[in-house]
């Protein structure tokens, strides 16, 4: 996911999600943008449904929630 081109680079996920596979996908831009420590990332799960949806927000929620109240901002404003 670092070619530039968000085509290409989204190509091997369209392709599991064509073929039928549950797809939650981890990345952190902190190395790239030089933000070592920010906690500067992404995590992005493709759902089947709405429904499905709303589920997996809830669970990632609660997940989340323990970890950290409230999280560096600047440098998810920087990326």
């Amino acid at each position: 996911f670092a070619s530039g081109d968000p085509e290409r680079d989204a190509a091997a996920v369209r392709l599991f999600v064509a073929r039928g596979h549950a797809v939650v996908l981890a990345q952190s831009f902190a190395k790239n943008f030089g933000l070592y420590g920010e906690r500067v990332g992404a995590l992005s799960v493709v759902c089947a449904s709405r429904e499905e949806a709303a589920a997996v927000e809830s669970q990632l929620k609660l997940i989340v929630r323990p970890m950290y109240s409230s999280p560096p901002m600047h440098g998810a404003r920087i990326v």
